[in-house]
């Protein structure tokens, strides 16, 4: 506390670049605390000519210098008097803290995790459609209320301050989410990282000065990414069924085979994204999730499916591409089409994106860094997973090689 002391200081000063047409510029008080600094004004504004810059204060011994000299020392008095509360009640004081606590706004008061959580996830529900999705206001909600349910159960309180964020208390989160709920080390990060979104905020507000997460490891376990081989994929295609619900399941999923695009940006995708050009159509649209680039040709097939559902040569700005379900009914009824045609591994939409990848592109030799921009990855380490699933894919067809060929084919040594 006494090295805050000594590096603590203010200094009142004039703006000249925001004058007033009656020449007058706004006075400011700057706070500077241990190499932080902020400044902000104080509702006086003053010739220039009058400002006494060695003093930081009015010129003269007029009534006027007077009175308007002795707002200033006011300000000086309650500020180093706040400044010393601060120091009884903080660990840390920074000078966003003082700037609030003179403008007698509650943000020097220390700010709760759950507080700054929920007005997080309604700053970003505004933003729903032109920089975030649904699903990832979602997510953050799912993340709070286990955060809530963590301090309730652990800590019998239903919210803490930001300051009393942790290692220990991330750790022993952590520990909650995979023991007690029953959630996987990948969602485990996805939900830590949301936390440590609040303490980002929290750091730049100036509600929180160390990051709790330092020296936390955020990696995440290689996952198995489902895909459809070429025969399954085909199976798919040729369906023949008089459902019109799977009909419509089948020829949404077939797209995102041949498109690699995710529910999202389907749903979203509109005539303006359908490129025509000297070499055919495209498609060029900013992927929801990431806000990446994703410029894909169209294949015969997912030119088809557009035709089947609207003429793609009519197709306007606004228009919807596709008539696409739910994301909730599509999932659901692919259960129904796996039934439908013999497959048994665990379709959602998503593996159509996978499928993509995979199945329809690099094992068909197309660059990995081709892919990547169709996918609309900003990193080619992303598309690298599918690389290595390919990888891996060769691997197995070589050793089933071998196992064909061990008993029929023999080197003489």
């Amino acid at each position: 506390m006494r090295n805050q002391k000594a590096s603590f200081s203010l200094i009142f000063y004039i703006s000249r670049t925001k004058a007033k047409k009656n020449g007058e510029v706004p006075v400011y008080l700057q706070i500077y605390i241990n190499g932080v600094k902020t400044s902000f004004q104080i509702k006086r504004h003053i010739l220039p000519n009058l400002w006494d810059i060695g003093k930081s204060q009015m010129k003269g011994r007029t009534t006027e210098a007077k009175i308007f000299n002795d707002y200033l020392d006011a300000i000086n008095v309650r500020a180093h008097n706040l400044y010393n509360q601060l120091l009884k009640e903080h660990e840390i004081v920074t000078p966003f803290q003082l700037r609030d606590a003179i403008l007698g706004t509650n943000t020097a008061q220390p700010r709760q995790v759950i507080e700054i959580w929920e007005q997080h996830i309604e700053n970003l529900t505004k933003l729903i459609g032109k920089e975030t999705t649904v699903s990832t206001v979602q997510k953050y909600r799912t993340g709070k209320n286990h955060f809530k349910n963590f301090l309730e159960k652990h800590y019998k309180i239903r919210d803490v301050s930001i300051k009393a964020i942790n290692y220990e208390m991330i750790d022993s989160f952590s520990m909650y989410l995979k023991t007690e709920k029953g959630i996987g080390h990948n969602t485990t990060i996805r939900f830590l990282q949301n936390l440590k979104r609040i303490t980002h905020i929290s750091i730049r507000n100036g509600w929180l000065v160390k990051d709790p997460f330092v020296g936390f490891n955020f990696s995440k376990k290689d996952v198995s990414r489902p895909y459809l081989t070429e025969d399954e994929l085909e199976k798919i295609i040729k369906l023949n069924t008089r459902i019109e619900r799977i009909e419509k399941v089948r020829d949404f999923f077939v797209f995102s085979c041949f498109t690699g695009l995710a529910y999202a940006d389907v749903k979203k995708l509109t005539g303006n994204e359908i490129i025509r050009t000297e070499r055919g159509y495209w498609i060029k649209t900013k992927r929801q999730k990431t806000r990446g680039m994703a410029n894909i040709p169209l294949l015969p097939i997912p030119i088809s499916i557009i035709n089947k559902y609207n003429n793609i040569d009519e197709l306007i700005d606004n228009d919807q591409v596709l008539p696409i379900l739910s994301n909730q009914k599509l999932n659901a009824y692919l259960k129904e089409l796996a039934d439908l045609t013999g497959i048994t591994k665990n379709l959602s939409y998503h593996v159509a994106r996978h499928t993509f990848a995979t199945t329809v592109t690099l094992m068909n030799g197309v660059p990995i860094e081709s892919v990547s921009k169709m996918l609309g990855h900003k990193d080619i380490k992303s598309t690298q997973h599918y690389a290595r699933i390919v990888d891996q894919k060769v691997e197995e067809d070589m050793d089933l090689l071998h196992s064909r060929l061990e008993n029929r084919l023999a080197y003489a040594v």
